[in-house]
């Protein structure tokens, strides 16, 4: 049994060995030294080569290149990629419109109701000092103002906060 423990490279003549990375240390060789030689071992060392090649992208589409594959592989797969993009993008700018719009109908809903209420609270008070009740009229119409005031305040504090997180 060969115990050599050199690099690969140690016999300069062989050119086919150019293709072993020189990191094959003599462990590796010394599984072999009962195996075929020469080309053989060559070609079974170089099965355990492998590279690794990983390609990303960000955004809806690929990169033209790979567009250009696509079509190779699949009959017009690189426009019918374009086209898928445009459609998601299309999605994306309708859902985003629905959404603003039915954020909008349930602030108005929002402040139609506070404003039912706070009146129908005002009113209420109103008539209890009316009809003598002037300390249970006072508590009423109080609160009812600050729980007003207080949602108010509370919803333009979320409002500010949120769109501070979107400009982030």
């Amino acid at each position: 049994m060969n115990e050599d423990t050199s690099p690969l490279y140690s016999d300069p003549e062989e050119s086919d060995r150019s293709a072993i990375p020189e990191t094959f240390s003599g462990e590796m060789l010394k599984s072999f030294s009962s195996e075929p030689a020469g080309e053989k071992k060559t070609e079974m060392l170089q099965a355990f080569v492998r590279t690794s090649v990983r390609e990303a992208f960000r955004g809806p589409l690929p990169p033209p290149e790979q567009l250009e594959k696509y079509n190779k592989a699949v009959k017009d797969g690189g426009e019918r990629i374009v086209v898928m993009a445009e459609k998601q993008v299309f999605h994306r700018i309708q859902l985003e419109d629905h959404m603003i719009k039915e954020e909008l109908k349930q602030s108005r809903n929002g402040q139609l109701f506070g404003f039912i209420l706070g009146l129908t609270g005002l009113c209420l008070a109103t008539l209890l000092a009316i009809y003598g009740h002037e300390t249970t009229a006072g508590i009423f119409g109080t609160t009812t103002v600050i729980g007003l005031v207080t949602v108010f305040v509370i919803g333009k504090r979320s409002q500010r906060n949120d769109s501070q997180d979107v400009k982030e």
